[in-house]
This record gives C-alpha cells, structure tokens and sequence, in this order.
C-alpha cells in the first residue's frame, strides 16, 4: 500500500490553527488576565496572621526544566523531585472549573497530572459541558472540536500555574472509524475491507476488543498513520493560555506512547483480532520465524520451547519497531521529553525491551490496600518491573478493583496511600499517581472539590472519597519531601535472559521471582545481564524472611501478625492498621488511646524541622469500631515535641472538614484553639470527628 504524504497541514492541524489563529492578540490578553490573576491570588493566598517561620518550606511551586540522573528526576540544582499525582479522566471543565478544581489539587500536595481517556467519544462520564472528546467523531476520529481543546488547554495552564507537571500519552482510548480509511491511499478492495474489519471491531464488547485496539498499531499502517497524526499535532500545538507547545513545555514530564499495551500480554491471553489483522499479523509471525530458520506454526500453539522463544522475540520486535518509530517522531517535533513505551504490561521480555529503549519506567498497580496482609503487596508487586537505572513511576494505583474487594477491603484503603508513601520512600520510586480523582465532570463542583462528598469507597472519583482524601495531603508530603529515607541495602536483582513465556502464569512469575517480605525490608529493582555468583544463593530468592519485617532503615515496620504498619523516621511518624491496646512498633512522638478497631494517623513536620523541633505540624486520622463504622477515635497524642517557652503557645486549626462548625462546636468562629500541654509535656488533640488538622506553636493571641 501507498502512504500518502499531505502536502498541506493535517486535519488537525487546520482545526488547531482555525482556534489560536489570533494567536498574537489572544496571548497578549491571556497574558495581562493571567498576570492580573496572579496577584489577585497571590493576594488571596497569604494566611491572615502568619508567623515568622511558620511558612511551608516548600509552598512556592513552580515549572522548571528537569532532567534524569540515574533512578531520579533532577531540577537544575541536582535535588531530587518526588511526584505526588491523580489521573483526570475524559476531563473538560469549564475555564471557572479548571481554575478552583488546579487550586485544589495544589491544596492536596498534587504535582503531577496524568490526563486520560482524553479521546474517548462517549458522554456516559460527561454532564455539562458540551464535549467528551478532543475529537468530534463527525464521519471519523480525524477531525478536531475546538471547544474540548479550549479547555484542555486552560486547564493545563492553570495547572501549569500551580507547578503541576503533565505524564502526557500519544494513545488513549481512541475510536477508531471507517472513515479514518483516508489517511493513506490503497486499492478500494483493501480499504473496503479495513473499513469492514473496523465496523466489526467497533461491533465487539470492550472487555473482547480493548486488548486487540491496542495492537492495532504494531500490525496495520493505518491506524499507525493516524496515531502519528495526533501525536504530531499534539505535541507542536501551541496551548494559547501558556505560549508553549506541549513538545517543548517542561511542563511535560513523561510521554508514554500507548496506555496498558503489550503485545505479548495481548496474544499469550489468546486475544485474536478480526480477520483483516489477524491474517496481516500471522503473515508477520511466519515471514518472521522463516527470516529465523524456523517453521512458526500456531502463534497461539507454540510447538517447543525454541519456539516460544522466537514468539517472545517476535512480539518484542513489533513493539520496539514501533516505539522506536514514534520516539523518532516526538524528537523530530522537538519534543525532548522522557518516553516510555507503555504501562501495566508483563513480562521480562517487555521489561528488557523497556531497559533497552526507554527512559523511564510505568507500572500501574490495583492491591489489596491493606498490605499487612500480603507478603506480596504493593512493592512486591512493583519490584517486578522497577529497573536499578531509571526513574520508576506508578501511573495507576488504588485498591483492586471488584464490588468484592471492594466491600472487603475498602474500608482499610487509608493504609494504602501510607503505605505508597513509606515505601516509595524506601524503594526510591519517582511518582505515584492515583487513579481516579475524577471521571468527567459530573460530581465537579464550581470550589474544585466534589458536589457531594462521601465516606464510601469510590475508585473513579477520588474526589469524592472523604475517607482517602483525609490522608492525601499527609502522605503526599511524606513522599514528596522524603520524609522516610531511601534502602540503605538496597537489592539488585540480575537477570540474564528474560524468561520467553509459554502462558500466563509464566509470563507473571518471571525468570527469579523474590520471595514475598524482603521487599518490605529492601528497595528491590532488576537489571539485565550476568548476575554475581552470589545471587543464587542469596535468602530473598531462597527463604521467607521473618516477621516483623522492617525495612533496612529502621523506619518502617510492617506487622503481619499484629496488622500493623508503622513509620518512624525524624520528621514523620505515622501508624496504619488495628489497635490491639498495645503501643505500636517505633513510634517516639505519636501516642494512640483507644476507642477505635483500625485507624490510620499520620503525622508530618510541615515546616522542615525535627518533629521534636518543628513548630508546625500536620496530622491526619480516620478510624472504624469493629462492625467497621467510622468513629472519632482514637484519641491522639503527640509527645516530645518543641516547649511551649514564653510567650508560645501550641494551637490547632482544623482543616478537615472544611466546615469545623459541624462537627466540634467549640472551635466555632475560632481558626486556632490553644492547646496547653499536659504535666509531661504532651499535647493531646481534641476528640470529635475532625480528620486533618494543623498544629502550631505560635504568639499566644
């Protein structure tokens, strides 16, 4: 078939010039709106009454150029940067919207967004505005809609403003249409029958055909055309609210070329495609195994192990020819940006391939959240794809999804972003990206936050989830700042050939599966090539470790039997997990009375000290009685901290719930309270069902 060339800008490309097309004017008057809103905000957003050295210390957040050294991200001074992000699916607010729902993702610690779905043609998570989609969908998939990239742009610029960073995809979940036949030129037969394998596609169940879209591109020059389309216009686009196109604003983080795709994920599952592709993919698989001196056979059937083999090879060769393909187009487009091929797959085929080519790391990750359970939890899980030289990032991450586990394990998910937290601490993980704060617009308020807030488990809208929100701010500042120190022993685990998988289970076991626990003690991350003679007979390949497991800083503790996870590091002390009347493990400042079964506290130095010197504290707490109803306990108490010398007095502000009034009537028109100190020095916090709060030591009033 022949590829056509246009001559002229692509169809996006006009719809995009037809919206800045006063571009001069519209930048210069964006630009004085912009710079009047700031210092309006600016204004807004200095605390009435504050103390010499009571500011966040990292408060000023700002967009500036990073780049990767070894597992980091780095800013122009060498410091590391830490991302603390949510997923925004199918999200077009409108530019009132977009500016309080940026205010408060800043608010919950949020630097990092990863938009989604974004060319997604249904309107099932879409109320009010008028658009679902960055296209149309008018006769085919080609075709822009103004308004849908107005406010994907304005938005990105308020969150620009904020310093929240962009994990950017060239593929999300893109309809596919007979008309998009167009892009190239081939006989009418052929594309008479690409048009009808596309209707039958579109014809199948998402659960049958998700798998197959994906592959699309590795197997069919057309829906490759039209993938590197929207890429190209995507990233020369000038966002008119910013100036900068998204290729060359430092704003983009990551580039990930297709969300959860693997082909050989796809095919060892047994997914088969209509039979327009499926004869195209299996004369690949033939013309490939002939190039190799084999007979292919089967692709599903593999006939001997050499050839399992040549399949895993096979399937690595069609995603790495076609990351490499669209690698070269993001660096023609002047996009520099660190790439990855993709996210959720498995496998060490994939994972070698990702070494080879790629600059960083995605897995996503759906768990039991209560990891005390779990010899293989969270970071078990992620040690499976974290390499020893490059930044590894969770795009995804939430409880397992299902109206079972939900019901069972929901109502510990507070252990969860704790536990993200700590361990992506210990294990040096560069972003952990929460999915979803919000599908659509429906339960968007006109503050940022949800119309309606609930204390139930809600996985596709965060943002409406009291109970995780209560500990998102705490938890981010822990990760964000590293508050918990990095492995001090940390485990490189060598693999010399990646294991070419017969089916599932193999493809999920890998070559050197870890034994489940030393993950809680160890940064674990692979590397490929020879591995030290020592390796084989090392214990976390051979033996369980012992409980309690703690970690090889000394600051977390994970108890399998007790059910509890706790951290204890200089500047954050935090507990997860069911009280037993017994003191939790290494905790020296944080003291938890009773009254409650399970409960998550977590306490953060805000200010950058000790928490035996800071004088400014966050704390969060959420809590279930046995019967797994939420209480207001248990009570906390926080001990060691700085002496209320002089004139200082140490005062609580509560920040959850936003209205205090209507939970604990004596700190009505009051924004602090004082707290006097016990006869030991210790300050306990006032009971009722506050869930966050800021604790000062300042001037008596």
């Amino acid at each position: 078939m022949t590829r056509i060339q246009p001559k002229g800008p692509s169809v996006f490309s006009r719809r995009l010039r037809d919206i800045s097309a006063p571009a001069s004017r519209t930048f210069l008057l964006c630009g004085l709106l912009c710079l009047a809103t700031a210092v309006l905000s600016a204004c807004q957003a200095t605390p009435p009454k504050e103390q010499a050295g009571e500011q966040d210390v990292e408060s000023q957040a700002v967009i500036q150029p990073l780049r990767i050294r070894g597992q980091d991200f780095v800013d122009g001074q060498g410091r590391t940067v830490r991302f603390w992000g949510v997923n925004l699916v199918a999200l077009y607010p409108s530019h009132e919207e977009a500016e309080a729902l940026a205010a408060r993702l800043a608010e919950c610690e949020v630097n990092l967004v990863r938009p989604h779905h974004m060319l997604r043609p249904s309107r099932d998570w879409v109320t009010r505005s008028h658009v679902a989609s960055l296209a149309t969908y008018k006769d085919d998939s080609r075709r822009m809609d103004a308004e849908a990239w107005d406010r994907f742009d304005y938005l990105n610029a308020q969150l620009h403003k904020r310093g929240i960073y962009l994990a950017l995809a060239l593929r999300w979940s893109r309809l596919y249409l007979p008309g998009d036949a167009d892009i190239l030129t081939t006989d009418p037969e052929d594309k008479a029958a690409w048009q009808a394998a596309m209707t039958e596609l579109n014809s199948w169940p998402w659960q049958k055909n998700r798998d197959v879209r994906k592959m699309l591109p590795m197997i069919d020059e057309r829906v490759a055309a039209l993938d590197e389309e929207f890429a190209r216009t995507l990233l020369t686009h000038v966002n008119p609210y910013t100036g900068t196109a998204y290729g060359k604003d430092p704003q983009v983080l990551t580039i990930e070329t297709i969300n959860e795709a693997s082909t050989e994920y796809a095919l060892v599952c047994g997914n088969r495609l209509p039979d327009y592709w499926q004869k195209k993919l299996n004369d690949q698989w033939n013309a490939f195994s002939r190039e190799h001196g084999a007979d292919g056979g089967d692709l599903y059937k593999p006939a001997n192990a050499n050839l399992v083999r040549l399949r895993a090879a096979f399937f690595r060769k069609l995603d790495e020819d076609h990351f490499r393909r669209m690698r070269k187009l993001v660096r023609d487009a002047g996009c520099q940006a660190p790439m990855t091929f993709s996210n959720l797959w498995r496998g060490e085929n994939a994972l070698k391939m990702h070494a080879e080519t790629a600059d960083t790391i995605e897995d996503h990750a759906y768990v039991n959240p209560l990891v005390t359970d779990m010899a293989d939890d969270l970071p078990w899980q992620m040690s499976r794809s974290a390499l020893a030289d490059k930044p590894f990032l969770i795009g995804e991450i939430n409880e397992a999804e299902g109206d079972r586990n939900v019901r069972a394990q929901g109502p510990y998910r507070t252990m969860l972003p704790l536990a993200a937290a700590a361990y992506g601490c210990l294990h040096n993980w560069s972003g952990v990206v929460w999915f979803a704060w919000i599908h659509g617009d429906k339960p968007l308020g006109p503050d940022g936050w949800a119309l309606s807030e609930s204390r139930e488990p809600n996985i596709g809208h965060m943002i409406s989830d009291g109970m995780m929100i209560d500990h998102l701010r705490t938890a981010g500042i822990l990760f964000k700042r590293g508050l918990a120190a990095k492995s001090v022993q940390p485990i490189t685990l060598f693999v010399d050939e990646p294991l070419a998988a017969k089916d599932y289970n193999a493809l999920m076991r890998g070559k050197y599966p870890l034994r489940p626990g030393w993950q809680d003690i160890h940064a674990v991350r692979k590397t490929f090539g020879a591995a030290p003679k020592s390796q084989s007979n090392a214990e976390w390949l051979r033996t369980d470790p012992a409980n309690p497991l703690a970690s090889d800083t000394g600051e977390i503790v994970k108890d399998t039997v007790r059910r509890q996870l706790t951290v204890a590091s200089a500047k954050a002390e935090a507990f997860s997990g069911f009280l037993d009347g017994k003191a939790p493990a290494g905790l020296r400042h944080l003291r938890l009375g009773g009254g409650a079964d399970f409960a998550t506290v977590i306490v953060v130095s805000l200010d950058g000290a000790d928490l035996g010197a800071s004088r400014r504290l966050l704390i969060s707490r959420t809590a279930l009685d046995a019967a797994k109803a939420e209480v207001s306990a248990p009570a906390v108490t926080l001990a060691g901290l700085a002496p209320a010398e002089g004139n200082l007095r140490w005062q609580i502000r509560l920040t959850r719930p936003r209205a205090a009034a209507a939970v604990l009537r004596e700190f009505v028109g009051m924004e602090f309270k004082t707290l006097p100190p016990d006869a030991n020095g210790q300050i306990t916090l006032p009971g009722g069902g506050w869930h966050e709060c800021e604790l000062r030591l300042r001037p008596a009033p």
